[in-house]
């Protein structure tokens, strides 16, 4: 066998891979069986008139292995060997097994003699994988250069953390105020009162108002009225747009309307309670230093009075009885401390 057909022997054993698994898969045998293994060959050599005949490719697989024992039993290991012309090439197959177990390997050359000696060797070395000898050693690789110290990156910087904005407190602050009242429920007509008060604030939005009204002595008909009021307003923001600050206010007004006249020679003077709710728009000019507020309110008597006069001859005349609705109107000015 030249050195063409043991390289082509070298590739198909590469190929085929099967004695270590027929060895693995048979595990080891007693007496005579371990030292020879029983196959059953089939050759068909359709290739060139060069082709060696069976008897002549069991003697070179004799050659390689001692134990190759061909046998027509049907429980011997069955490996066909085809021969074939294909152009100018020698294909050759190697067929193991069957069914569902069947594997095909092919070794192609230019010349019969050659690709046939390859696939001795391959029968050879599927019978027994030691045919060729003990495989050497594989020679001790150079010692292995340590490896290098992985690289050890240095972490990198975190982002600084962005200061969170420090939750704004509501400002509270408180000032004083007056400014001038005209309203018409609690006495016909209506004409200007004084008034005092303390404001509160809560932030830009809410403010609380605090104070008393009074309303100096109006004369109707040779009646006069006069009113001291305590009053308080919760107001609300709705916009805040820079110092102009529009607003609505629910507010409760209380005190005493003293009325007196002559209606017979003595003079009769009477006092009556007063109770009003009140609601509010108006528009406020805020700073941080003052104020300057603007509103007209829509009143709800809760006490509604009524005044007689009496004339020389014991008749009663109403003089004025209070109405439903009333209208008010306040103008103040203040300072926050």
């Amino acid at each position: 066998m030249n050195h063409a057909a043991l390289g082509a022997a070298i590739v198909t054993t590469a190929l085929v891979l099967v004695p270590r698994a027929s060895a693995a898969q048979t595990g080891p045998k007693s007496g005579a069986a371990a030292e020879s293994e029983a196959v059953s060959l089939m050759f068909d050599a359709g290739g060139p008139p060069d082709c060696p005949s069976e008897a002549d490719f069991k003697a070179e697989v004799g050659k390689l292995t001692s134990k190759a024992r061909f046998t027509k039993a049907r429980s011997a290991r069955r490996i066909r060997i085809e021969l074939e012309s294909r152009g100018s090439d020698v294909v050759g197959r190697l067929v193991t097994g069957d069914g569902k177990n069947q594997s095909s390997r092919e070794v192609r050359g230019q010349d019969c003699t050659e690709v046939a000696s390859a696939l001795a060797i391959a029968v050879a070395l599927t019978i027994d994988p030691d045919a060729l000898g003990p495989s050497e050693p594989e020679p001790a690789g150079k010692p292995a250069e340590p490896e290098p110290p992985p690289v050890v990156k240095p972490p990198e910087p975190e982002p600084p953390e962005v200061p969170k904005p420090a939750a704004t407190r509501k400002r509270v602050l408180w000032g004083l105020g007056a400014g001038l009242t005209l309203e018409s429920a609690w006495a016909p007509q209506m004409r200007p009162g004084g008034n005092v008060f303390v404001v509160f604030g809560v932030g830009d939005r809410f403010r609380i108002n605090l104070g008393g009204l009074y309303y100096p002595t109006r004369e109707v008909d040779g009646v006069s009225f006069e009113a001291w009021l305590a009053q308080g307003a919760l107001s609300w923001n709705l916009a805040v747009l820079g110092i102009l600050r529009p607003f609505i206010a629910l507010g409760y007004e209380a005190g005493a309307v003293s009325a007196s006249g002559s209606g017979l020679t003595t003079k009769v003077e009477a006092q009556r309670p007063w109770q009003a709710f009140s609601a509010t728009l108006g528009l406020r000019f805020e700073t941080e230093g003052f104020f300057l507020q603007l509103g007209g309110s829509f009143l709800v008597p809760i006490s509604r009075q009524r005044y007689l006069i009496s004339d020389p001859f014991g008749n009663l005349t109403p003089v004025y009885e209070v109405p439903r609705f009333g209208l008010k109107q306040e103008t103040s000015l203040g300072v926050f401390l």
